[in-house]
């Protein structure tokens, strides 16, 4: 599902190489993955998890913008 915000970027399904996209996600300083399981529904209902490279480096001083 393809939404209309420019600021959000669509992206295909990763299959089998999770560890390597990750890895490649924080490489490149962005900030994370958002994930959730392969069987779960996509929808609001699903169980979504966030997963932030702990090393994004635009973070610094602008802690009210982003969640620990």
């Amino acid at each position: 599902m393809r939404g209309d915000n420019p600021a959000l970027m669509y992206a295909d399904h990763v299959d089998e190489y999770g560890t390597d996209f990750f890895r490649m996600i924080c490489e490149k300083n962005l900030e994370g993955i958002v994930a959730k399981h392969r069987t779960s529904a996509y929808s609001k209902s699903a169980k979504w998890i966030k997963i932030k490279n702990p090393a994004y480096s635009q973070t610094e001083g602008r802690e009210e913008l982003f969640e620990k």
